[in-house]
Parts: structure tokens; C-alpha cells; sequence
């Protein structure tokens, strides 16, 4: 059984497909036929990413899926030649030959996956359905099922595995708490984001990049804003605040807010642009990480998976990446409980969230590192943070003028490689000559902060300079 049918329990129901005789996934609200924001999903109207990995881990899983979106409008882009990204108030270099990605609205990508997986013969929804409680057997080691509440009224659902892929609503601390288990530790980081988005339609013969990100440098800046394609010919625009800062929903406060982002650039792309939707917004009070996989007790038969676990700030992107690739973690590790001695029920819940632990902790380093760079965040702060922040500040300077730097930036950030690719001689050589660098001349000289990089291998156009000059 797998509570929720978001991308997280989706995801889980396909991996799961392999090894079980029927996988069932209880949704408590109506699904839509066609690609529509779920009202239990509001983060759905927003601006989504995927990363490298996550692309390829989803290409895995539904062979041709992504062809097929290409195919139907989606753009599969290299992020190194199709971005514009402002990181921390300067622009990183463009070139060809970086990490791919696809660019696609969240209800689009999710109605897709979401045919795939009712299409296997032994998944089955079961729409209108809210579970109450887990059942257990005698001793309370084991989850043996649900108890849920649907169109037919209260009754017991038996299994030999229950995934909570619920969402950040999850009731599994209170589940485990009255079963015994007590409460996971909770770490947050207080951001009071909030999210503001509309559709616009994309100008015809637009080719000056294919998503654009303008982040500023925290603690100065707490705006942010991204346009990028999606399907249909559209761009989503998302307008992003931190700590109450939050873009307006009517349209003259919406391209106000935009105006003033860190950079000119994407008011001056959008202030003529069609907008097809009104502006809505999204409040995401803090990023959070339930540390199931250090509770000193945790029954067999009971895993969970995406933001039930953990809620990244979605600025960052890592997301669904991240649950894409939790779940093919919870894949391999059924695969091999079916094949050792000790079987399904010796450990497999354990070992599923201390593996997902150190996927999460990854990409929970990074993103909260760099929300407590604001003296507003809420959060513990670890030692030595301002020395990390200066060391990942010259980071993402250096790979606004240094495009093999930028390209091993990236090769770590999309996941072809782990956090020792930041290691490696060459780029380690290049930070630390940079670092030294930065204590003798001043940032604006020796990093791009105002310059529009072109689409290489494309004429800059006077448009560009002169947007360049405004910065």
C-alpha cells in the first residue's frame, strides 16, 4: 500500500511493480483526468526542476517517456548553453556540453508519469481514500496494513509493505508515537518563502535562453525570480521572497516585485509578455528534515519517501530529483531483502532510511547553508559557516568567468559525480587561486555581475548589451 499519489508515491508504486503480486496506491482526493494542479499539490502551479540525475533516473524507470514529452512541446535543454542563471548575483558562464534537463510544468510531468504507472497491470488507485492509522501485528514490529476511511466506509487493508508518500502532511510521527517508537528528531530552517506564479505566453522565435534564474547575494537580497518553457509553447514565471517579502498577485504589484529583482532582466523579458493566468501564490514556512533514520527504534514493513521525510526550499530545485532517486533507492533495496536469508521483514525499513539520509543529507547541506546565510533564517547555525560562506560565494564567482569550473560545478550539482568532484586538483587549485584573489580585488572586478552571457555560438544583440549596461 503507498499513501498518496503524488510523483513521490507514483514513483515508489513503480519500482515497487517489480517485486510485489499488486501494489496499491490510497489517494484521498479526486485525480484529474488530464494535466491539472491537484488541489493537495499547490506547489504544483510553480516553477519545477529536474536535475541530471533525476532525468535520467526517470528515463530508467519509463523508457521513451521523455522523447515522448519532447515530442508534445517539452524542451530538453543543456543546462550550461540554455540557462541564464544568476547565482548569487553573478551570471554563470554559458557554453555547450553541459548537464541535461527537461522543462515541463509539474502537473504536465505528473499526469505523465502518472499514465505510465496506472497503465501496469498490477497497480491499482483507489481514489477518495484517507488512512486513519497503521495496524501492526501482536508484538508492534511489524506494520501488517491500514486502516482507511472511503466511499465504502472504514476498513482494514493488508500488506507486506505500507510506503507514506503523503507529503509534508504526513501523519507518521503521531503513527509512531502511539505505536511505541516516539517521535523522529525534527531539524528545520525557518524561511517564510513565499511563491508567486503566473503563464505567460512565450514570444514567437524567442531563442535568448530557455530558462532564465535571477537569485541575488543573501544576506543583501531576498528576492528571487525564474522564467522558463513549458509545454505548449508557454513560459511559467515564478517570483520568489523570503521572510514575508512576498510578490503580489495583482498584475501591477506582480511586475513591480519583478522590477525589482536583483537584475533588470526578466521584468524587462516579461513586462511586455502575455500573461495567460493570474499570478497565485504558494507559503512554504521553512524547509524541514524528519530524521527517521537515526530513531533508535522503527518497525519493519513501514518506509517513506519524499517530502513526508523531507521539504527542501524549492528555489534550489532539488526536489523531485531527490525523490526520484529515493525512489529507485527503495527499488534496490526490496531487490536484495528478496533475495537475502533473512527476508523483506530483517532490517529493510532501517536500511531503506539511512541510505535515503545520505542522499537527503547532500542536498540539505547545501540548501540550508545557504538560507542561513540571511540572519533571519531560523536554524541551527553550524561552526564555521561564515568562513563556508565566503569559500561558496568565490565558488559561484568563479564560475560566472571560468567555464571549466562552472562545468564541474554543475557535473556535482546535477549529480553526475559526489561532492568529492569539488575536490579534484584542477578545480580545487582554481578556488583556492580565486579565494586568494578575492581578499586583493574588489567582486565586481573580477567576477561577472551585470553581463547578460549570450546563447553560445549565437550573435549578442544590441538588446543584450544594453540590458548588460543597465545591470
Amino acid at each position: 500500500m503507498i499513501i498518496g499519489g503524488s510523483i513521490a508515491g507514483l514513483l515508489s508504486a513503480r519500482v515497487l511493480s517489480e517485486h510485489f503480486e499488486k501494489v496499491i496506491i490510497l489517494e484521498r482526493e479526486p485525480i484529474p483526468e488530464g494535466p491539472e494542479a491537484r488541489k493537495s499539490t499547490p506547489q504544483g502551479r510553480h516553477i519545477h526542476a529536474l536535475l541530471e540525475a533525476g532525468l535520467k533516473t526517470l528515463d530508467g524507470m519509463f523508457p521513451g517517456m521523455v522523447q515522448e514529452m519532447v515530442r508534445e512541446g517539452a524542451d530538453l535543454i543543456d543546462m550550461a548553453r540554455d540557462a541564464a542563471w544568476l547565482q548569487s548575483g553573478s551570471w554563470k558562464a554559458r557554453y555547450e556540453g553541459g548537464p541535461q534537463s527537461i522543462l515541463v510544468s509539474r502537473p504536465y510531468l505528473e499526469w505523465k508519469v502518472r499514465g505510465r504507472v496506472t497503465a501496469l497491470p498490477n497497480v491499482e488507485v483507489r481514489q477518495g481514500y484517507g488512512v486513519e492509522e497503521l495496524l501492526t501485528d501482536a508484538s508492534r514490529t511489524r506494520v501488517t496494513g491500514v486502516r482507511v476511511k472511503g466511499p465504502q466506509g472504514e476498513q482494514t487493508l493488508e500488506g507486506e509493505l505500507v510506503v507514506d508518500a503523503s507529503g509534508r502532511g504526513s501523519r507518521a510521527p503521531h503513527w509512531l508515537e502511539q505505536l511505541g517508537y516516539g517521535r523522529p528528531e525534527e531539524e528545520q530552517v525557518g524561511i517564510d518563502l513565499g511563491y508567486t506564479s503566473r503563464f505567460y505566453e512565450r514570444p514567437a522565435g524567442f531563442d535568448d535562453f530557455k530558462i532564465m534564474v535571477v537569485n541575488g547575494r543573501a544576506p543583501e537580497s531576498r528576492r528571487s525570480g525564474f522564467i522558463s518553457n513549458v509545454e505548449g509553447g508557454r513560459w511559467i514565471v515564478s517570483l520568489n521572497g523570503y521572510f514575508g517579502d512576498h510578490a503580489p498577485t495583482d498584475d501591477e504589484g506582480f511586475l513591480e516585485f519583478a522590477r525589482k529583482l536583483p537584475a533588470p532582466h526578466l521584468y524587462e523579458y516579461i513586462r511586455n509578455a502575455k500573461p495567460l493566468t493570474q499570478p497565485v501564490t504558494h507559503k512554504i514556512p521553512s524547509s524541514r528534515w524528519l530524521h527517521f533514520e537515526t530513531m533508535a527504534r522503527f518497525p519493519e514493513g513501514f518506509v517513506l519517501l519524499g517530502d513526508a521525510v523531507c521539504a527542501l526550499n524549492p528555489v534550489f530545485g532539488q526536489g523531485m530529483t531527490v525523490i526520484s532517486m529515493g525512489a529507485k533507492i527503495l527499488g534496490e533495496s526490496i531487490a536484495r531483502a528478496r533475495t537475502s536469508p533473512s527476508g523483506l521483514h530483517q532490517g529493510l525499513s532501517r536500511s531503506f532510511h539511512q541510505e535515503l539520509g545520505k542522499l537527503i543529507g547532500a542536498a540539505w547541506f547545501l540548501t540550508t547553508t545557504m538560507d542561513l546565510a540571511h540572519p533571519e533564517a531560523r536554524g541551527k547555525r553550524p561552526a564555521g559557516l561564515k568562513a563556508l560562506l565566503w569559500t561558496i560565494q568565490n565558488m559561484i564567482d568563479l564560475t560566472s568567468v571560468d567555464a571549466k569550473s562552472c562545468h564541474q560545478f554543475y557535473e556535482v550539482l546535477h549529480m553526475r559525480k559526489g561532492a568529492e568532484g569539488l575536490l579534484q586538483p584542477g578545480f580545487a587549485a582554481s578556488l583556492l587561486g580565486y579565494s586568494l584573489k578575492s581578499l586583493l580585488i574588489p567582486r565586481e572586478r573580477r567576477a561577472n555581475l551585470t553581463t547578460l552571457p549570450p546563447t553560445p555560438g549565437k550573435q549578442t544583440r544590441t538588446g543584450d548589451k544594453s540590458l548588460g549596461a543597465a545591470a
